[in-house]
């Protein structure tokens, strides 16, 4: 089964917010993050639902933390 391209943006994107958390970011990272941000496929909701994906599959507790940091510093 093909994944959808916005899927795979999507959790690329999450896992740059992850590493952004961690404090682990590059100025690759934060290219590819303006170039997602521009792409009307991949829509908040799309990452919101990767970053659930992504901390479900590493057993990352603090989802709703990570999310809600991440809303605060956009607004």
């Amino acid at each position: 089964m093909k994944r959808d391209p916005c899927w795979v943006k999507a959790r690329i994107a999450a896992r740059i917010l992850l590493r952004q958390r961690a404090g682990r970011i590059v100025p690759r990272d934060v290219r590819l993050a303006h170039r997602f941000a521009c792409d009307v496929g991949v829509t908040d909701r799309l990452i919101d639902q990767a970053l659930a994906c992504l901390c479900a599959e590493r057993g990352i507790e603090n989802y709703h933390d990570i999310l809600r940091s991440t809303l605060a510093a956009a607004a």
